[in-house]
């Protein structure tokens, strides 16, 4: 037995034991969906961090890098960091005010209307199963490199552990475990990345080997990046594409479920913008020092046949074994806890949201919503079983489903007072289904719908721009009615227990670390790279 099959043994132990000891604080409803909201900064930050990043952060994204879109990452990446400071200040903090359990509820509550919340549910099952099957296939690919297993038995593993731990712990153990893989990928990945950039002789010699790589993928370090890789043909193409999806992903850490959604769980509004800082800072820094650990590779082993394989592959035959084994650890254990997140928010948002039974008790709530719980990972089983597509792209289609809908509805319901009930259903509708047509037509290859639904065409911007126009028509039609206003109203007043000085000056600490981190990102990428690459120093 390897000492990669050991430490995967063992982090599936802590995994589930984790699990089980945080079941045992389970003591009712609000316990088991929104952790008691008691979520202090740096436990919100890492579940946040961490089911953003999750496993396709380690494969389908650095595969992307290593394929030679870096600069194309890092264009999107600065983008949708925005999401961690917009959405906060502009949804989440209102979002908790409302003492929710789950994003649709607080659609049906804001808007008066339980067809807003049903609505919204549906939109929230199809989105997060598309991403739950993008985390099966991810972890799976890594405990296949490890064990060597078929790819279907470690598919089965994956669904087995994360819907087991899911069962008992709910969002109380899931914290927990976020923010214990959080550490130690986080720790792991700087140590793995520092000896991987040292093997290839330095972080001083790592753009100019790049340049006199004669392997290294066209324009890796232009710019706009490797044009084919992002579907482009041009080189407007290829940065519109990093801008279309920083955009989206800007909207999905704004009013996602499983970003915006963790925001319930927070002990306060000041937590949730702390939170929201240091997650905006690690999307940049943190996923940069990542894209050039994954770079490297390039100048060590420049024929990977899977790319998405790469830090999986310097794990296991650059760094010390040790710290491969704590890296790759981290990694899966990480995937394995946004396999229950997304598995929790589903099973809650059928249970509450859709079907909306009156439950004799929270223990008989908490029944149903693990039988759901159970049936949406079968059917997540099935279809990563099948091999659709690769982690990113199911991953990022995902994101896609729910910005689309989202958007208007999300933000509006917190900037307007003209948005109506009427007008956020048939916003979101709309949206959902223009998008889906529309990348379908796209997918599937069909001119001239793939060629023109690119740009400020994509299905995105589309779903967008339909969204709006069928909110302002059903807000004219059926207007906000007085419900409406008065609990918009009520919304905006921020409570008592929030205005403390104390509490104040430390948010903005927070932000004057979010300046400096900025500051320090711009004069590494300008002196370290842009320069040096343009012959400038």
């Amino acid at each position: 037995m390897t000492l990669f099959i050991v430490g995967v043994i063992v982090s599936f132990l802590i995994f589930l034991v984790v699990g089980l000891l945080a079941g045992r604080a389970v003591k009712n409803a609000d316990d088991y969906y929104v952790n008691g909201r008691n979520a202090s900064t740096l436990f919100l930050a890492g579940t946040l961090f961490v089911s953003m990043l999750s496993v396709n952060g380690f494969t389908g994204d650095q595969g992307w890098v290593y394929s030679g879109n870096l600069t194309s990452l890092l264009l999107l990446n600065a983008i949708c960091a925005i999401g961690y400071i917009v959405g906060p200040l502009t949804f989440g903090r209102f979002l908790r005010r409302t003492e929710c359990r789950t994003m649709p509820e607080y659609f049906g509550t804001r808007y008066n209307d339980v067809r807003n919340r049903r609505v919204s549910g549906i939109i929230t099952i199809v989105s997060i199963t598309a991403y739950l099957l993008a985390t099966y296939t991810g972890v799976s690919i890594l405990l296949q490199e490890l064990t060597g297993l078929p790819f279907w038995a470690c598919v089965f593993i994956v669904w087995a552990a994360s819907t087991g731990f899911t069962f008992y712990a709910g969002s109380k153990g899931v914290i927990i475990t976020d923010l214990i893989m959080f550490l130690v990928f986080m720790g792991g990945s700087v140590f793995v990345g520092y000896f991987i950039i040292q093997a290839q002789g330095g972080l001083g010699e790592l753009i100019p080997n790049l340049m006199a790589n004669q392997y290294a993928p066209e324009n890796l370090l232009d710019f706009h990046g490797n044009i084919p890789g992002t579907g482009a043909d041009t080189i407007f193409g290829s940065i519109m594409y990093s801008v279309t999806l920083g955009i989206v992903w800007m909207v999905v850490f704004s009013v996602s479920p499983w970003q915006a959604g963790r925001n319930l769980m927070a002990k306060n509004e000041h937590v949730i913008v702390r939170a929201g800082a240091i997650c905006a800072i690690l999307t940049v820094m943190y996923l940069l020092f990542l894209s050039l650990s994954s770079v490297s590779v390039l100048n060590i082993n420049p024929h990977l046949e899977d790319s998405q394989r790469v830090l999986i592959w310097a794990s296991m035959n650059v760094v010390p074994p040790f710290l491969g084994v704590l890296l790759l650890s981290g990694i899966m254990s990480a995937g394995l806890s946004s396999d229950s997140t997304f598995l929790s928010v589903i099973g809650f948002s059928v249970t509450t949201d859709i079907v909306q039974r009156k439950f004799k008790s929270d223990k008989h709530m908490l029944t149903q919503s693990r039988i759901i719980m159970l049936c949406v990972g079968v059917v997540a089983l099935i279809l990563a079983l099948m091999g659709l597509a690769g982690v990113r792209i199911i991953a990022w289609f995902a994101s896609e489903v729910i910005a689309s809908s989202w958007l208007v509805a999300g933000i509006g319901s917190v900037v307007s007072k003209k948005l109506s009930a009427t007008g956020a259903r048939w916003a979101m509708m709309s949206g959902f289904i223009s998008f889906m047509i529309t990348r379908t037509l796209v997918g599937l290859g069909i001119e001239p719908f793939a060629s023109t639904f690119a740009y400020f065409l994509h299905p995105f911007f589309i779903g967008v721009g339909i969204s709006l126009i069928f909110a302002i028509i059903g807000s004219k039609l059926h207007p906000v009615t007085e419900a409406e206003k008065k609990f918009h109203s009520n919304m905006m007043v921020i409570p008592d227990s929030e205005v403390v000085a104390k509490e104040y000056s430390k948010d903005r600490v927070f932000g004057y670390i979010l300046i400096g981190a900025g500051i320090i990102t711009t004069c590494v990428l300008l002196f370290g790279w842009a320069l040096p690459f343009n012959g400038l120093i």
